[in-house]
């Protein structure tokens, strides 16, 4: 079985930091609607609910392809590997698959040590040095240690060398909305990390950023491919190759995985051409990622955070809330303590840059109106004919409804007037509480583009 560069110390380290984080995640919780469920049940990573984990990676991968089908752009399959120095093995031969020390790697176990008086030089090995040196004032010199070179080090230096191409003025030249890509990161034998690009450029563009490419990065550095056959089907195998171990129980986990936990290393990054992964997890499959996409941009869907935290603490859409944090009670099993969510301001996140204003509430004959602080702005321009003008009558949502509130407004709804969207959500909600049973609830999804059933 491969190692990866792994040290027995290393592996068992890594075997130990999973042990102890699933045995935190199903130790530890949050109470919700009188029930404690543990992390374990809603977490997903390359360990826990790594079936959820493997296909939000899937879509996301799938949603890069489709958005480049969809605006016709051309692929181009790119690899690069780190340059000699950073590889401390090497295959023997072309034939002879053995991997031996390679002789231009540029980490030692040493530490030199240069001494002004006598210009002698020391080594030690590459650990906290205690020896006292008996000339004055030494230099140690750490920057060809064994710790440069480590993967996760190899890592962020792949990320500059790929950052070159990202500045070339052939790659700017690019509009935004005309240019993604994702890429994957996995280890040669000997550990020492590679990436796998999928680049989608329009179709008179590839020859240029081609040419840039093989400027960059020449052979062996760099790999280049275009016109792949079935490229999707060719790009997801750099994917599961990552992941064929995870599809297993997790006692027989491989050095693959333990390689990606050990060195904190990702595995998987696309372009930033979608609405945050952050949003996208918190409406759990309502949209895909491409949807979410298209309706926040055709500002159909609204999304806000606390001006604090920074945490997205409600989302929109045009038929109402579909998104907001709810209350919860901490547990672990030693100590008790109770959180609740504080009131704060909200501003918009992303596109909006003023400060979104709480709108100001009046009661008139027991039913609750709102006034917007852009309706109170406008007045400085022409004066106000009709109170009406400006009020908006206040309307609870589904959400935030007690269970027998929310199960009558549901019943003395309209069918024949009601928006199907908000009909579909009032019902999802009350089956997911459990006050409609033996009842399917209904893809939103499919609801998207009809007006009625």
């Amino acid at each position: 079985m491969k190692n990866y560069g792994l040290s027995t110390y290393q592996t068992q380290k890594a075997l130990d930091k999973l042990n102890f984080n699933k045995e935190f995640m199903q130790s530890n919780g949050i109470q919700l609607d009188n029930k404690l469920v543990p992390f374990a049940d809603f977490v997903s990573n390359s360990y826990m609910n790594s079936d959820r984990y493997i296909a939000e990676l899937q879509h996301r991968a799938w949603s890069i392809f489709d958005y480049a089908k969809e605006r016709d752009l051309e692929n181009i399959f790119f690899t690069l590997t780190l340059p000699s120095h950073w590889h401390e093995m090497k295959q023997k031969s072309k034939y002879d698959k053995t991997m031996i020390f390679n002789k231009n790697f540029g980490g030692r176990k040493y530490i030199k040590v240069i001494t002004k008086k006598t210009k002698l030089k020391y080594s030690f090995i590459n650990a906290t040095v205690v020896q006292n040196i008996p000339y004055l004032e030494p230099t140690l010199d750490f920057t060809n240690t064994i710790d440069k070179f480590k993967p996760r080090n190899a890592s962020k230096e792949l990320s500059k060398m790929l950052k070159q191409l990202f500045n070339e003025r052939s790659y700017r030249n690019i509009s935004k909305d005309d240019r993604c890509y994702f890429r994957v990161t996995e280890p040669h034998k000997d550990g020492t990390p590679h990436i796998h690009i999928s680049l989608f450029v329009p179709a008179d563009k590839v020859e240029s950023i081609v040419n840039s490419l093989t400027r960059l990065y020449p052979a062996p550095l760099g790999k280049i491919e275009t016109n792949v056959k079935s490229s999707v089907s060719y790009l997801m195998k750099y994917i599961l190759k990552t992941l064929d171990d995870l599809r297993d129980d997790n006692e027989k986990i491989t050095n693959l995985t333990l390689w990606y936990l050990y060195h904190g290393i990702s595995r998987f990054y696309t372009s930033r051409t979608f609405v945050s992964l952050e949003v996208y997890r918190k409406l759990n499959g309502m949209y895909t990622l491409t949807d979410l996409t298209k309706n926040y941009w055709n500002d159909n869907i609204s999304i806000y955070r606390d001006t604090t935290t920074k945490k997205v603490v409600l989302i929109e859409n045009e038929f109402g809330t579909i998104y907001t944090p709810k209350p919860v009670n901490w547990y672990d099993k030693l100590i008790d303590t109770d959180y609740t969510y504080l009131e704060a301001d909200f501003e918009p996140i992303y596109k909006d840059k003023e400060v979104f204003k709480k709108p100001l509430e009046v009661v008139i004959d027991d039913d609750e109106y709102i006034i917007h602080h852009f309706a109170l702005d406008n007045l400085k321009k022409e004066p106000l004919k009709n109170l009406n003008d400006i009020m908006i009558k206040k309307t609870k949502s589904p959400y935030h409804m007690q269970d027998y509130e929310l199960y009558t407004y549901f019943e003395n709804l309209d069918f024949e007037i009601v928006e199907p969207m908000h009909y579909a959500i009032t019902r999802n909600l009350l089956i997911n509480r459990g006050l409609l049973l033996d009842t399917p609830l209904l893809d939103l999804r499919e609801l998207q583009d009809f007006k009625e059933f």
